[in-house]
């Protein structure tokens, strides 16, 4: 591994704290590498054993990047914090290019000894936000360290995948590397799956993008998609002790919900079956004392496979309300107002999407994990990511892969495991020098 180029420390650098004891065993995990370079080519395999094996002062940088990260409260149009976080860190580490877009994502380049494909890693700064703060047992914006463990909201979702892929990069020998390699810490990814990436891929032009949402490092090779639906009916107001002479739109949703909640799901052999289900109802006039409500509002949660479109979906919907009046079909307008000053706009349509399994960056990822002593395994993703936007949108080649579990996502006394963590350095280093060699 090269030596790498480090600015003077200043006063925004993150602290350095002794690596706990336990820390040591990583080395050796690391050196599990050279156990199958032996399968590889001989080029692939110099640089998988080279990439994989993170030295302490690599462990320290991403436990101490994860903490800064955690720290930093960035809810969706209030990542300021940790956008700054993401760029001191990708400064400290020697990245050529480092720039905040117009909706203040952060995003690092490093350039390669010649051309070649452009690699694009990506994690969302935003997280939701830590509720019933009365059952925590560590503190939500802490990053305590402890039983090996760095505890925090957002730790798993997806600032500690974030910072091995920040720390990944910048471990490279450039010399070593053809191409370009870019990392964005995107904005507004908890509201809007896509919109922010594909604000950077529209400049930067990606040949190949990795969303390292949490996987336990297994090679996400399909994801289902996600839209918002709200459903409206109307009627007419009156006095609630004279009901007849008015007309109850809520008595109108509820058959609209018995012919929405009869549709059969559709079925995907890869992603399994697709989902639709009622989040959020609102009557209106509310509150509605003494009047019949004049308007009833139904938000619906679809989760999409493949093959369906922005068209097809509500194809569907007026088709199972065909013969009702007084109804109206709509995808959710959502709208981020920016820390930046800008605004992210978007219909809350996010396409399921698919990546050959035999695809280069299906191998390499797979690779990458099995010299990192992870079971190489496939899978699918039942939630959605910003992989909508680069593969739904866009059809460029992507791939899901992180450290940590999904089942940390958005629950109390959330965290990341150091040892998913510096597995997670391990992983991107060898996927990126395959990928790029």
């Amino acid at each position: 591994m090269r030596s790498r180029r480090r600015p003077a420390a200043t006063d925004r650098d993150a602290e350095k704290e002794p690596l706990p004891a336990y820390m040591g065993e990583r080395a050796a995990t690391f050196a599990l590498c050279r156990q199958t370079a032996a399968l590889l080519t001989a080029t692939f395999g110099d640089l998988c054993e080279e990439a994989s094996m993170i030295g302490a002062e690599m462990q320290q940088d991403v436990i101490a990047c994860c903490r800064d990260l955690v720290r930093a409260r960035s809810l969706a149009g209030r990542e300021r914090e940790a956008a700054e976080a993401a760029e001191r860190w990708m400064r400290r580490l020697g990245y050529d290019v480092v720039a905040v877009d117009r909706y203040g994502s952060v995003v690092g380049i490093i350039h390669g000894r010649a051309p070649g494909p452009y690699i694009h890693l990506d994690g969302h700064l935003d997280t939701v936000p830590a509720t019933a703060l009365e059952l925590w047992t560590h503190e939500p914006y802490g990053a305590e360290l402890s039983d090996g463990k760095i505890w925090g909201r957002g730790a798993t979702d997806m600032k500690g995948p974030l910072a091995a892929m920040i720390c990944a990069a910048a471990s490279l020998d450039r010399a070593r590397i053809r191409g370009t390699i870019g990392v964005s810490a995107s904005v507004a990814e908890e509201e809007l799956e896509g919109p922010a990436l594909n604000a950077i891929i529209a400049e930067r032009r990606p040949d190949l993008v990795i969303i390292g949402e949490s996987t336990m490092l297994q090679a996400g090779i399909g994801q289902k998609g996600r839209a918002g639906i709200r459903v409206t009916t109307h009627g007419q107001p009156a006095h609630s002790s004279v009901p007849h002479k008015g007309d109850n739109a809520v008595y109108r949703m509820m058959d609209v919900i018995a012919r929405l909640r009869a549709i059969e799901a559709p079925h995907d052999t890869l992603l399994g079956a697709g989902v639709m289900e009622l989040v959020e109802i609102v009557s209106s006039p509310y509150p509605g004392t003494s009047i019949v409500p004049d308007r009833c509002d139904v938000r619906w949660d679809r989760r999409l496979v493949r093959g369906e479109t922005r068209t097809s979906v509500l194809e569907g919907i007026r088709a199972a309300l065909g013969g009702l009046d007084q109804v109206g079909v709509a995808y959710l307008d959502v709208t981020v107002p920016c820390y930046t000053g800008a605004t992210l706009r978007s219909d809350d349509f996010h396409p399921a999407w698919e990546i050959h399994p035999e695809h280069e960056l299906v191998r390499a990822a797979l690779r990458a994990a099995e010299a990192a002593g992870v079971e190489p395994r496939t899978c699918t993703i039942a939630y959605c990511t910003n992989g909508s936007g680069s593969a739904g949108d866009l059809g460029i080649p992507s791939i899901i892969i992180g450290p940590g579990d999904a089942a940390q996502f958005h629950v109390v006394d959330e965290y990341i495991s150091v040892d998913q963590l510096t597995r997670g350095v391990a992983v991107y280093a060898t996927m990126l020098a395959y990928l790029a060699s």
